[in-house]
This record gives C-alpha cells, structure tokens and sequence, in this order.
C-alpha cells in the first residue's frame, strides 16, 4: 500500500527509484513510532542510504510527511461518504467525522502526533485546508447555493485553526472529552450557518457514538492499509 501512495502521487514530479525507496521507509516509520521521534538519521538507517542523499531528494521531514496526509485525507472522505451511506444524514456525517478525530488524537498519542505534525506544518497544513474546502463544499453545496468556492476556503481557514487548536489542547477533568467535541462541532457548524437548533441536535446524536472506538478502529484500519 506504501508503494500505490507514492505511485499516485498528483501534486510533485514523477518519483525516482531512490525516492520511493526513501518514502517506503519514511512512512512506515511516520506510521511506526511517530512523526516527531523519526529523524532523517532514523530514515537513512532504515533505507540503507546516505542523509546527504535523503536531504538531495527531499529537504525536510514534512515533504515526506505531505505524502501520507494526501492519503489520510482522502481516507477521511471515505469516512464521510460511508457515514453518508449509512445515514443519509450530510450534517451528521460531516460531524462525526471531525468528532472521529477529536477522540482518537485524544486517546492516541502516535495519532495524535501524525495530526498535530500535520496540522502545524505549512504545506500539510494547506493540503488539508484545500481538501477539507472542496470537501465541504461538495456537502453543503445545497444548504449554501450562493457560495463559491472561495468561501468555503475562506471559512476553513478559521476551522482548520480551530481543529490546531483542539489538538493543542488536551481534555483534563473539567474540559472532557465530551465538552471538547461539543464546543468544537458547534464553533464549526456556526462558521457554515447551521441554525442552533440543527447544531444542539446534531452535537447530541454524535455524544451517543463511541467515538474512541470508532476512532481507533479507523486508525487501525488506515495504518494496516498502509503496512
């Protein structure tokens, strides 16, 4: 599976050899012991290659990172659109989603750490802003008819700060996990004008799902398509 994430890559040039090679170790290690324990000196041990090499190829950690959240992301739609299947319900399912990831990089460090390395570094950081604007614009496209695409990028600017923020802040006996998702879906659902009621509602359908499970089992499930 590393090697279909680095053969479908859209956004740089085609792939070396050499580069793959690198990518095949770096991710496994990204997936393995974590983003930020991972070093270029780890990468190269792991590769067999030089870090001179490494730094040829790639200049930092995030161009490698920028790989595996392209693929991430696009497994987050797949969260959504399966949720949308199941319920036909396009606020729940954008909701639960984020709920998803809240409680897993609450309960998961090495998850925690691929989102929050993700969410800080520049380049990830607009690959996720630019997804998550095409992707929510795809789902409220008839609940906001005269928006255009730079609105929705306008307003994800502001949710994908909130969503760093959350990741920054860890849960503690007054701020519960409960408390954190509730207060970030309702932040995010005002910025695409859900009406109070729709976001109380919602906010108490998502509290009935074990969203540390089904957050695990997802992370479980995407690091095992990967490895």
């Amino acid at each position: 599976m590393i090697n279909s994430i680095v053969e479908r890559n859209r956004f740089t040039s085609p792939i070396t050899k050499t580069e793959k090679k690198i990518l095949q170790s770096a991710i496994r290690l990204f997936l393995e012991n974590g983003y930020s324990k991972t070093t270029i000196r780890t990468i190269s041990e792991d590769c067999s290659l030089r870090q001179g090499t490494i730094a040829y190829h790639f200049h930092t950690k995030e161009d490698m990172l920028y790989y595996l959240i392209q693929d991430l992301t696009e497994f987050h739609g797949g969260i959504i659109d399966n949720s949308l299947e199941n319920t036909k319900d396009i606020l729940y399912s954008y909701a639960a989603e984020i709920a998803i990831q809240i409680a897993l990089c609450e309960t998961n460090r090495k998850a925690w750490d691929l989102y929050y390395s993700a969410y800080s570094q520049f380049r990830t950081f607009e690959l996720i802003k630019n997804w998550a604007a095409k992707e929510h614009a795809r789902l409220f496209a008839e609940r906001l008819p005269d928006w255009k695409e730079s609105d929705f990028l306008e307003k994800e600017h502001i949710a994908s700060g909130i969503e760093l923020a959350v990741f920054y802040a860890p849960c503690d006996r007054y701020f519960t996990l409960e408390r954190k998702i509730s207060l970030t879906l309702d932040s995010m659902m005002l910025l695409y004008n859900i009406s109070e009621q729709e976001r109380k509602q919602t906010i108490e359908k998502i509290l009935e799902l074990d969203c540390v499970k089904v957050g695990q089992e997802m992370f479980e499930k995407f690091v095992s398509r990967i490895l």
